[in-house]
């Protein structure tokens, strides 16, 4: 039977039972279906050891999010609902390690100001020990984003960080310690962080040969581990030398690769890579039969999978409701896996997005909230930072006196929409969104006050977020149009905010028609 077969078969047994209203605790529990695995294991099996269990929530490639952005077509993320989902995981009683894979502090150059982006970098990792990160391992982007000094001034707040493949450049010495223990509830878990080369410049560089840096790195883990992983942000050919050709290793726990897919094998190492940006939490749920250095199988283990699955049911059923005939079923099946997994290590992998049914309370929120307060502070002293005989704003009201055409095509385009999206969500206040839906917002000549007032008047995307500030328009000298080009267009539509933009198709959506002759009828002369 195979296991769409299988799983179909659960599925509609319970979906009638439920749809019939028959009493679990007088319904007889259908026979089981035999036990067997998706695929025939792909290890043989190791040295048998006493079964332990561990939930692993893999993140990386945050990229500087804080929170749920509404613009892509899934507004998945943010701290406050990774707290949340990792609070519902440790209610499942199985030990849990949160390790993070690096690139999680740099939200993007162009879309970083002066100053915020060392701001933004020490907040996120502020929050990743305020959920709990047990190891992150550093990606270059991070090194760029707060640089040696702000990732050592995390790492003696207490968040652990680990790389064996970054040296101090005088020295030679990995920069941070190259192999760590982690210890939860009596399980020891070895983490070998391994990072992307560093950028030129930095004060580190990068290890002669990541594979000899690994072998290093594990050779200074104790004996008696439970598993040790791999943890970082290497490119993927790296990544699958280092599973390839270091032995020892249980499983690799990688930033997205070139080739992102479902879990899978490498060199007899189960392979997981996270989705980018924050969006998910890869979860790892664990049942181990053999010893560290035995690869961990993902997903050769339908019964495993299976239990993973009655066992969250079972999780969400209010008190008063019954459990017998899942605890029946999930106790045949363990039956089962103590003969199936004898000797191997085996894992049920998910991607869990953080989505609106993880909102609720958090406690990181109130940091969000306090760097929210800061940035308007900030938009405030950089508007009143304009030079004398600078340009500044003067907003659309004033272009449209001379430019009617091309003001009455923009009003049909989705930049005029802009500050509505925000308050359909009720965004229209949070200063990590008003910036690219407004014109002039935190700009020298701009707006800070975000009050409905301003919203009407600086609201949308308005000539002059394209075009730069024109106030005085054309009399004074340096109010003159700058022309648009994709570089322009990328301040906002962003990997992270507009996964799909094209610069050409997007820009026949928002050009402006060009003006009439003099002798015509209409506005005056292009800008």
């Amino acid at each position: 039977m195979s296991r769409l077969q299988r799983l179909g078969w659960a599925l509609a047994v319970w979906l009638i039972g439920a749809c019939v209203g028959e009493d679990p605790n007088t319904t007889p529990l259908p026979a089981l279906p035999p036990v067997v695995s998706a695929a025939a294991p792909s290890l043989p099996p190791g040295p048998i050891a006493p079964t332990r269990r561990v939930t692993l929530a893999l993140t990386g490639e945050v990229r500087g999010e804080l929170e749920p952005c509404g613009c892509p077509t899934l507004p998945f993320g943010g701290f406050p609902r990774r707290e949340r989902l990792l609070n519902s995981l440790r209610d499942e009683g199985a030990p849990l390690v949160q390790l993070d894979a690096g690139d999680a502090l740099l939200r993007g150059l162009a879309t970083s100001k002066a100053g915020e982006r060392e701001e933004r970098g020490a907040l996120i990792l502020e929050l990743m020990g305020a959920v709990g990160v047990d190891v992150m391992a550093p990606g270059a982007s991070d090194l760029q984003a707060v640089g040696l000094a702000g990732l050592k001034a995390a790492e003696a707040r207490g968040l652990r960080l680990s790389s064996a493949t970054w040296l101090d450049e005088a020295t030679g010495a990995p920069v941070f310690p190259a192999a760590v223990v982690v210890e939860r509830d009596g399980l020891k878990l070895g983490v070998v962080g391994l990072s992307a080369p560093p950028r030129e410049g930095a004060g580190v560089v990068a290890a002669p040969d990541t594979v000899v840096a690994a072998k290093a790195a594990l050779a200074t883990l104790p004996e008696g581990l439970d598993l040790v992983v791999a943890l970082g942000n290497l490119p993927e050919v790296e990544a699958k030398r280092v599973l390839s050709e270091v032995p020892g290793l249980s499983m690799g726990l990688f930033t997205q690769g070139d080739s992102f897919d479902e879990p899978r094998q490498q060199g007899g190492v189960g392979w997981v890579e996270v989705a980018p940006r924050g969006r998910y939490v890869s979860v790892a749920r664990l049942r181990l039969g053999s010893t560290a250095g035995h690869g961990v199988e993902v997903g050769a283990s339908t019964a495993w999978a299976e239990v993973v699955g009655l066992n969250a049911r079972r999780a969400r059923l209010d008190p008063g409701e019954a459990r017998d005939q899942l605890d029946a079923r999930i106790s045949a099946l363990e039956a089962a896996l103590a003969e199936e997994s004898a000797g191997r290590n085996v894992a049920a992998v998910e991607s869990r997005p953080l989505g609106s049914d993880l909102d609720g309370p958090a406690s990181v929120s109130a940091a969000i909230d306090r760097y929210k307060g800061v940035r308007v502070s900030q938009a405030k002293a950089l508007v009143d930072e304009a030079p004398p005989h600078s340009a500044g704003y003067a907003t659309s009201g004033e272009c449209v006196r001379c430019h009617s055409l091309q003001f009455a095509r923009w009003t049909y385009t989705p930049h005029a929409k802009a500050v509505a999206s925000l308050s359909r969500r009720g965004e229209q206040q949070n200063p990590e969104c008003v910036g690219c839906h407004t014109t002039g917002y935190a700009e020298p000549g701009g707006f800070a006050e975000t009050t409905p007032s301003n919203l009407r008047t600086w609201g949308g995307v308005q000539c002059e977020a394209c075009h730069g500030p024109l106030q005085g328009h054309p009399r004074v000298a340096e109010a003159a149009p700058k022309p648009v080009t994709e570089a322009t267009c990328l301040g906002c539509h962003d990997a992270a905010n507009s996964p799909n933009f094209d610069y050409t198709s997007y820009l026949r959506q928002v050009i402006c028609p060009a003006d009439p002759k003099p002798d015509d009828n209409g506005g005056g002369g292009a800008p």
